[in-house]
Order: C-alpha cells, then sequence, then structure tokens
C-alpha cells in the first residue's frame, strides 16, 4: 500500500481505546487521524496513556464535534454499552467503516438484546448487516462489511475453548467458569475494581448466567437451557482463563479430542494447542498470551469419556478486545490479517 489508512478511534482514554493506540502506533498499514474524547479534548494522549508518551508525543485528544470532521477511512468505537450504537450510524452514513468494540451490535436479534441489556436497541435496522467480530469464526464475511462488531472478552474465551467440541456435534451441556482480571472492569475506578477492595479475593461475580453467555450460544449454536456461565473475579490485572466443564453426548477417545483440536487450530494464525506434558501446561493459563493477540486452547478428557475440559487463554484487552478488533478492521480493509498484531507474549508478566 502507498498509504496508510488513517484511522479515528472514539472513547480514546480506556484500556482498549489505549491498546488501539498503541497497535497503531507501529501498524505498518493504518495510522491515527484523530482519538476522541469528550472529557479529555485538548489532553495530550500521553497525560492519560504515559506509556505511549514517546509514540504520540504532540498529539491531543480531540472533541467528538472535531472528531466529526476528521477525514478517516476507519473508524474504531471503544465508547461503552448502550452509547456507541448512534455514534455507528453516523460514522456509517459518513461513508466510514466500523469497528465497534462494545456489545450493540454482538447479538443478531434485538429481542435478545433487549433481554440481556435491558434496553431497546437503538439502531436496530443495522444488525443485520453487523458481522460478528472474530475472525476465526467470520473471516470470509468480514471482507466485505462496513460494520463489525466487538467481541465480548468472556465470550471470545468460552468460543475458543469449546469450538472445536461444538462444531463436532459433542456438547450436551457445558458449565463456563472464567477467572478473570481486573482491566476486565474498564479504567473508570469503581467498587468493584478498586484495588484495595479487590486485591487478594476470590470474588464471583455471576454465578450462573453472564451477558457474554449470549454470544456464546449464538456463535456456537448451543442451547441455552445447558449452558451456564461463571466469572470470577482473580488476582490478575490482565487475562482470562476459561474452564469449561463439558459433558459429552458420546463416549470419545482421546485421540479424537486431539485430532479435534488440531484441526480446528492449525491453520490459524494466533491461536495454539498446549502441550499433553508437562502436566502443568496442558491447561492455559494466561500468563503466557499477556500483551500478545495470541490464544491458548487445551483440554483434559475423563476416563469415562464423557466429561471433557475444555480450556483457553486470553489477554482480555488484546484478543478479547482491540487486538480482535484491529485483526477483524485488517480483514475488512484488505491487508495483512496479522498486521501491527505480531507481538510476543511478555513473560514473566
Amino acid at each position: 500500500m502507498n498509504s496508510k489508512i488513517p484511522v479515528i478511534i472514539w472513547g480514546a482514554t480506556g484500556f482498549t481505546g489505549g491498546e488501539l493506540l498503541r497497535i497503531i502506533a507501529r501498524h505498518p498499514y493504518m495510522e491515527v487521524a484523530g482519538a476522541v474524547s469528550r472529557s479529555k479534548a485538548g489532553t495530550p494522549i500521553g497525560a492519560i496513556h504515559p506509556h505511549l508518551r514517546f509514540a504520540y508525543p504532540d498529539v491531543n485528544f480531540i472533541s467528538p464535534e472535531e472528531g466529526g470532521n476528521v477525514d478517516a477511512r476507519l473508524v474504531f468505537l471503544a465508547l461503552p454499552h448502550k452509547a456507541a450504537a448512534e455514534t455507528a450510524k453516523k460514522r456509517l452514513s459518513a461513508g466510514q467503516k466500523v469497528v465497534d468494540l462494545s456489545a450493540d451490535f454482538r447479538l443478531r436479534d434485538h429481542e435478545q438484546y433487549k433481554r440481556w441489556y435491558e434496553t431497546e436497541h437503538p439502531c436496530p435496522e443495522l444488525l443485520e448487516g453487523a458481522v460478528y467480530g472474530l475472525p476465526e469464526l467470520h473471516r470470509h464475511e468480514m471482507a466485505g462489511a462496513k460494520l463489525i462488531s466487538g467481541v465480548g472478552c468472556n465470550a471470545t474465551s468460552a468460543i475458543f475453548a469449546l469450538l472445536p467440541l461444538a462444531k463436532a456435534g459433542l456438547i450436551e451441556s457445558a458449565r463456563i467458569e472464567c477467572r478473570v482480571g481486573s482491566s476486565e472492569g474498564g479504567a473508570e475506578a469503581k467498587e468493584g475494581s478498586s484495588h484495595s477492595l479487590r486485591s487478594r479475593s476470590l470474588r464471583v461475580v455471576s454465578p450462573f448466567l453472564h451477558r457474554h453467555m449470549a454470544e456464546v450460544i449464538q456463535e456456537l449454536a448451543l442451547p441455552e437451557e445447558n449452558i451456564s456461565m461463571t466469572v470470577t473475579a482473580v488476582e490478575l490485572v490482565r487475562g482470562i482463563q476459561c474452564i469449561a466443564h463439558a459433558t459429552l453426548n458420546r463416549t470419545v477417545r482421546e485421540a479424537d479430542i486431539w485430532k479435534l483440536f488440531r484441526a480446528q487450530w492449525s491453520n490459524e494464525p494466533f491461536v495454539s494447542v498446549s502441550p499433553a506434558k508437562p502436566a502443568h501446561l496442558r491447561i492455559p493459563d494466561p500468563r503466557f498470551v499477556l500483551g500478545s493477540n495470541r490464544v491458548l486452547t487445551g483440554f483434559a478428557l475423563a476416563e469415562d469419556g464423557r466429561r471433557a475440559i475444555a480450556a483457553s487463554a486470553i489477554d482480555n484487552l488484546l484478543k478479547g478486545a482491540a487486538g480482535s478488533a484491529v485483526q477483524s478492521a485488517n480483514i475488512m480493509c484488505g491487508t495483512d490479517e496479522k498486521a501491527g498484531l505480531e507481538m510476543m507474549p511478555l513473560y514473566p508478566a
């Protein structure tokens, strides 16, 4: 490409906005044309994201009004849930491609959106054309898309854990457990995310149902009555470990499960299957993916051949949010899918 794609980020002061700025700062085919923040307009990017001061030494956040006049081909929306849809509609009307990291376009059915998010969808007419933002599932649809949704980080981890078993039609029921870091709660300090109240705790946020479960049901075509999702806040800043306890509908051998996992993930650039040995590495640990767009998957099968643990580990801010968004945007814009995303995990972290 002769020139870089001008990109504007709305909601650029949060954790996912910061990750988008970090990725695009070294992206070979994209450049930041604007970083929008209503509350921080006029403030240098480095004042909010100190680790990015050297990358954007002379760039300030701009207001939404200024953002509407920026000539950008691609828009990332890192805005709160229930607030992004109207901005997406305006940007699409302006002829811009949109990748929305919020939950506003993840569910195809507006009635399901109303049920899980307890409000009417502000732009239901856009749902049919939105592509769910996980390239491993919707790569071909993304190539011609104008609107791509974000992904729920817990949903992402569960989908990666269960997809090989779901595609094989093996899942009778599944109990999904997501162990999550504090950054999942966002950059704004709240009682649930305050370090002094949260540190060293094991806080069960959602015992049976979580909103991200709606995406798992939708994308894996699993019956809701046979699925549950528990989310537990643990002593991490970044990262999710998903452990899905699955009851299978027939007896299988371990070799059969290895074949399913290897066949599913062998050609995916960011997904790996954990080794069988040593035993402590068989179930994925998020420490080995932090700071990267990578996914680790793994499994264990009980002796009866009917009970399995399917697992995954991701960085919630990257593969669970900004990383998948950029990967999707790469496909949408016809560039290398891996562009800007081949950073190695940080270890130890």
